[in-house]
């Protein structure tokens, strides 16, 4: 009787073991990497937010998070090379040429071509995280470019307020008007020369190359367009900026050009108009870091203009660029459908708009909640006319050539002309000669 008792013992045992077996087989890994800075709390109330609708699902999540606060970008890569990279990450845009070249990122087109709500993305939040003809990431958040003014200054200088300019000329004119009628102030910036880095060639650069229709990559041939009208516009305006004085060559020199022409100078009244990211509006407010007091009543902005009206790129009146931020998966993940799901909850409608809450940015779903009057003044005036850097491995070293032409025509070494020969040459002996072109300058 004893023996049967325990028999049926170490029957329930074993049977109870197997339960706790299979429920533990039932928890499923999911690594996660992101960058550990101000987004992290939001990101992660996201996070667990996913992890309780599949419990609810009777799926346990183990959601296993990296968030380094600083070299996200190198870390990401070291990982990936030591065999350890996560099944979902986080990447900036312009990153995406370097991880499709190193195989480690998933193209996304099987999973895009039976979601119902890729629609919800307008057209260029699906072209920045895509090459070759696929999707590489799903864009949760992005920035866009306008021209900033003070409106205090302007009208001091006799410049009609609200200022809505429709052409370089008419920024060039309202520039002159700053220069002989309030000379204690830089009339205005576009960000230049080699200190401000990437900022020069996106914030800056582009702004003004788009604005003359200009396309830098041929998506046609894949070749880089080294010499162009567009280009030479491009540069042009450079010339013209520094050469009639609109602005001042040395403070661009300066370790942190943005602290005396933005943190300082927009904030404070010495310069009066500014090409600029659109989230330095939160960084002025009140209670912001470059607090400007009475904000609304003295900062403005309006869009870019085009060289003139339809010169810009696709006859576009009015031009701007953007980066951002997607959820990408990685190619040697085990767990491929969950990453969709993952990437699915974080790009979400209503993901997007506490990311958007949370963080700021502009959200890149059209079905997103805006509750922010910048915010949804911007992407009702400004997001349709967004375009975005070329996605290419060799993008970063042309990039860097860009700003010192910039810098060279900044510092009066060459006109914009000679500007751009030394830029054709540079990224020739980059590149190649048979992967550059050049168009007619007639």
């Amino acid at each position: 009787m004893k023996a049967a008792k325990l028999i049926l013992a170490l029957v329930v045992l074993v049977s109870l073991l197997g339960v706790s077996g299979a429920l533990a087989q039932d928890a499923v890994k999911l690594t996660v990497s992101f960058p550990g800075d101000p987004r992290s709390e939001t990101v992660n109330a996201l996070i667990e937010g996913f992890v309780a609708m599949k419990a609810e699902a009777g799926v346990t999540v183990d959601v296993v998070i990296n968030e380094p606060t600083e070299g996200y970008g190198d870390q990401l890569l070291l990982d990936f090379g030591a065999g350890v990279g996560p099944d979902v990450f986080s990447i900036s845009a312009e990153t995406i040429p370097e991880y499709v070249a190193s195989d480690l990122i998933q193209p996304l087109d099987e999973f895009v071509a039976a979601w119902d709500e890729w629609d919800n993305f307008p057209q260029g939040m699906k072209d920045m995280p895509s090459m070759g003809g696929s999707v590489y990431a799903i864009m949760y958040n992005t920035d866009t470019r306008v021209l900033f003014y003070r409106k205090d200054v302007l009208e001091a200088a006799g410049v009609e307020v609200p200022f809505a300019p429709t052409s370089w000329q008419e920024i060039f004119d309202a520039a002159e008007k700053i220069k002989a009628n309030v000379p204690d102030v830089i009339p205005m910036e576009v960000e230049s020369g080699t200190i401000w880095g990437e900022g020069t060639t996106m914030d800056g650069f582009f702004m003004l190359f788009r604005g003359a229709g200009g396309e830098l990559l041929d998506p046609a041939d894949g070749k880089w367009i080294v010499e162009s009208p567009a280009l030479l516009d491009a540069f042009s305006f450079y010339e013209t900026m520094f050469g009639q004085g609109y602005s001042a060559a040395e403070p661009f020199m300066e370790p942190e050009p943005w602290v005396f022409y933005l943190q300082e100078g927009l904030a404070n009244g010495k310069v009066g108009m500014a090409v600029v990211v659109n989230v330095v509006w939160g960084l002025y407010a009140p209670d912001g870091p470059w607090a400007i007091e009475n904000r609304d009543e003295v900062l403005a902005w309006t869009p870019m203009p085009a060289r003139e009206p339809g010169a810009g790129i696709n006859g576009q009146d009015f031009v701007s660029m953007g980066g951002g931020w997607g959820w990408a998966i990685s190619k040697s993940s085990q767990n491929q459908e969950l990453a969709w799901e993952f990437v699915q909850y974080m790009t979400s409608a209503e993901s997007i708009t506490q990311y958007t809450k949370g963080v700021g940015g502009i959200p890149s779903r059209l079905d997103a909640a805006v509750d922010d009057e910048h915010v949804a003044s911007i992407t009702e005036l400004v997001m349709p006319y967004q375009s975005f850097r070329p996605l290419s491995a060799d993008y970063n070293r042309v990039s860097e050539q860009i700003q010192i032409a910039t810098e060279r025509i900044m510092l009066g070494e060459a006109t914009a002309a000679e500007a751009m020969a030394l830029f054709a040459e540079a990224v020739e002996g980059i590149v190649g000669a048979d992967n550059v072109k050049r168009l007619p300058l007639d």
